[in-house]
């Protein structure tokens, strides 16, 4: 959105709320809706995945639903494009703040991992294949945590201080028992809501995402982050020896 004076102003997100506070029913729906988002990722991921019947196809129909459940949500909630962060007129504002972070979260993860010796390269055919599953996971699952999570936990009226601490929180449960996962995507993703309070663009948080994981992947020790691995396929990677 923009201020009269035609630049680029912050505006937390609360001003695409309706003005009537929803009904404590509706709440409970609101809250619902998240948590059952997460129970059934939970059980993808720990039931289905490790069970014997697991297949690709099933694997595949599986994801497709996570997918579409909150694609299907926001739109029955009346969340458009605007709404969920797909939008251009806040572009370079968000992407400015947004470059800030990667650039200071950066040189951070960069520096543990040169005093750590755990800077690696395993050839540009990976990067190349990293870079464009990143691109893309990266940028979904900032759908899934701004668009749907802390969309829902602030229609339901939740201060921003604790919607942004209730969705990071859950986004991070999801990456356990990777608990150096779990404590980067917990402080991330708190980073990653307030800026999408302020300037709501998914664009700059899905590229900045992947460019972190990334960059976590190449320069820090395998035996820190597994892989980058969750769930029973963190605990197989684990238990099985790390390569690349």
């Amino acid at each position: 959105m923009r201020s009269p004076s035609g630049s680029d102003k912050a505006l937390p997100l609360s001003h695409d709320l309706p003005a009537k506070s929803p009904s404590v029913l509706l709440r409970a729906i609101l809250l619902g809706e998240v948590l059952l988002f997460i129970g059934a990722a939970l059980a993808y991921l720990w039931w289905y995945l490790p069970s014997e019947e697991a297949t690709r196809g099933g694997s595949a129909m599986f994801c497709i639903l996570l997918g579409a459940w909150p694609i299907a949500l926001n739109l029955i909630h009346g969340d458009g494009l605007r709404e969920a962060g797909l939008r251009a007129d806040n572009l370079a504002s968000s992407a400015r703040q947004a470059g800030l972070v990667v650039l200071v979260a950066g040189l951070g993860v960069l520096g543990v991992g040169v005093v750590a010796k755990g800077l690696h390269w395993f050839g540009w055919g990976q990067l190349a294949a990293k870079a464009g599953k990143y691109a893309v996971w990266g940028l979904m699952q900032q759908y899934l945590l701004q668009s749907f999570a802390l969309r829902r936990l602030r229609q339901a009226r939740l201060p921003a201080a604790w919607a942004c601490a209730s969705a990071a929180g859950l986004f991070a449960f999801l990456h356990a028992p990777n608990w150096m996962l779990v404590g980067l995507t917990a402080a991330m993703g708190m980073v990653w809501c307030a800026l999408f309070l302020r300037r709501a663009n998914l664009l700059p948080l899905g590229l900045a995402h992947a460019l972190l994981a990334m960059l976590i992947y190449y320069a820090w020790p395998d035996s820190w982050h597994a892989g980058l691995t969750i769930g029973p396929m963190y605990l197989q990677q684990a238990a099985g020896g790390l390569g690349p």
